[in-house]
């Protein structure tokens, strides 16, 4: 026998009568953080999109758009980075749902946002409702986000402190931002960058991030670059080696670094 609530109803009919206007919904955005590394493996890179609509229009923001209601979030993601800048098939984890009210000016809107990694620059530009697109470098220390495009003639500057927050018995640290430039992200995805490095770095010990930045074959010193460009501080050699001896076998062959003037090295591929 079919089990009836304390109305008395099935479930088919509790959702023939069941009105979902009863309560307000939220949109829901998929945003992708997209990083990589310059040629010469010395700063991380960001990709964004200048905007070409309100709000923020003319602000540079994360490459991002609504969820349709025939897709999941990752595919949303997939997709507004293809019809935003035509990059396709990247590494995308998830890292948090981004909801204080008011992020938005429009609506009620959360955000579902993704981490994407590129091994190699491609050329971007901006499509759909983007204006433009361009890489940045990005500068991540304990006391500030630097982001930089010599090419657009934009700088984009926030000074970070390091606070502490209580989450029942637990004590965990998290940075809060004050923007110091005259230019700045669109929406809140400022605290969409903060949580994807602080991600990043905490899991880049072990798991194997690191070699979605580098191509195919890489040198263990454009190895080793990647692992500092993300945690903000230079590696002791041996100790890098160490950490990374079994992720990583030798091709047989040599190649020149990408580091100016950069000498011919063993050259390494990840140890599937």
């Amino acid at each position: 026998m079919e089990r009836k609530n304390k109305d008395g109803l099935t479930e088919k009919e509790f959702l023939e009568r069941y009105n979902p206007g009863d309560y307000k919904r939220p949109s829901v955005t998929a945003d992708i953080l997209i990083l990589g590394m310059n040629e010469d493996y010395s700063s991380l890179k960001l990709l964004l999109i200048k905007r070409g609509d309100h709000p923020f229009l003319g602000c540079w923001a994360l490459p991002g758009g609504f969820i349709q209601e025939n897709e999941t979030a990752y595919q949303a993601a997939s997709r507004e980075l293809e019809e935003e800048t035509g990059l396709k098939g990247l590494y995308l984890d998830q890292i948090y749902t981004f909801t204080k009210p008011g992020r938005d000016p429009r609506t009620w809107v959360m955000s579902i946002a993704y981490l994407a990694l590129i091994p190699a620059l491609q050329e971007v530009r901006g499509l759909d409702d983007a204006e433009d697109a361009a890489w940045f470098d990005l500068r991540f220390t304990d006391n500030t986000i630097e982001l930089l495009s010599e090419e657009k003639d934009v700088q984009i500057v926030y000074d970070l402190k390091k606070e502490v927050f209580n989450n029942g018995p637990v004590k965990y640290e998290n940075y809060t931002s004050t923007l110091v430039s005259d230019e700045k992200l669109a929406f809140d995805h400022v605290e969409i960058l903060i949580e994807a490095m602080k991600r990043l770095r905490e899991q880049i010990y072990y798991n194997n991030q690191a070699f979605c930045l580098v191509e195919k074959t890489f040198t263990l010193s454009e190895l080793q670059k990647v692992y500092e460009a993300v945690l903000g501080k230079p590696l002791y050699k041996k100790s890098f080696r160490d950490m990374i001896s079994d992720k990583v076998t030798e091709t047989g062959k040599e190649k020149t670094s990408g580091f100016r003037g950069g000498r011919r090295s063993t050259e390494y591929i990840y140890k599937a």
